[in-house]
């Protein structure tokens, strides 16, 4: 991180002003326990225990260097990239709409990937994962009226979905110190500020989303890393919402996904596993 650090030019006066007034925000959060919860709890608030300290004291111009968010949310080095990439230069939109869409930034500094360097690992696998949604829903993401993100990462799917054209309503519910993170990563790219973009940590929040024809939950990795008991609070909200696009572990934890997901989760629903991945799934699924 030190050495991303020094890669950074000078901060501008309006970026020492948001660099400040972020690292303020990360000082005044609570650590969390990480013990006396379940496992699947204490593993995420070891990570938000790691993300404040880091909130608090590192330029978050260089975020994407940050050890937890390698670790989490921008791996490097996957054999699924490769893979994922060459998918995306097959599909016959790769130059009219994938090409463009994977064109990576500079905020965080994100690490290139160093067989395409225009794009990072992980904006390539997040594109591959929304075509895949996309061929299973058998709707592009802007034909949606309302996008519910249950864990936004640092925000790049929701930057993702706006650079393919979506104009409705966007809705990430995260832990707060990630939803810190997206704020800033999000008013830095130009995706925020925005009327029609919720952030927050406030599962009530969601109450409001309900019974419409046109919305989706979206869940990448995260919903299926919760504890048993959250996923009890956010079923009867996905029922709701009324759709659902989640891709989730096998096992994480001491939970099996598999078999939670296909007995325990609300809808009709299609499961079906990544090839290569080892033991992800994609499930796809309605309650209408």
């Amino acid at each position: 991180m030190r050495a991303a650090e020094k890669l950074l030019p000078r901060a501008t006066t309006n970026e020492r002003g948001n660099i400040q007034a972020l690292q303020r925000a990360f000082r005044v959060l609570p650590r969390v326990p990480t013990t006396g919860v379940p496992q699947n709890e204490a593993d995420w608030n070891s990570a938000m225990n790691r993300l404040r300290e880091l909130g608090a004291s590192a330029d978050p111009r260089a975020f994407q260097r940050w050890d937890v968010i390698i670790a989490r949310m921008a791996h490097i080095g996957s054999s699924a990239t490769p893979i994922e990439l060459a998918a995306l230069k097959d599909d016959p939109e790769w130059d009219t709409r994938w090409r463009g869409a994977i064109q990576e930034v500079s905020t965080g500094l994100p690490i290139r990937y160093s067989n395409y360097p225009d794009s990072s690992e992980v904006l390539i696998q997040t594109a591959y994962h929304t075509r895949e949604f996309e061929r299973l829903t058998g709707k592009r993401v802007s034909e949606w009226d309302t996008i519910v993100e249950f864990g936004g990462g640092f925000g790049g799917l929701c930057r993702l979905i706006h650079v393919l054209g979506f104009k409705g309503r966007y809705v990430v519910l995260d832990l707060e110190p990630f939803t810190l993170l997206q704020r800033y990563y999000l008013i830095s790219v130009g995706v925020l500020p925005s009327a029609s973009i919720t952030l927050t940590s406030d599962l009530a929040a969601l109450e409001s989303i309900a019974n419409e024809k046109n919305a989706v939950l979206w869940a990448t990795w995260s919903l299926s890393e919760t504890p048993l008991e959250l996923r009890t609070r956010v079923a009867p909200i996905a029922e709701r919402i009324g759709n659902y696009c989640v891709a989730f572990q096998g096992r994480y934890g001491d939970v099996d996904n598999v078999s939670y997901f296909t007995n325990a989760w609300p809808g009709t629903k299609t499961i079906e596993r990544i090839e290569h991945r080892p033991d992800d799934y994609y499930m796809t699924g309605s309650t209408q």
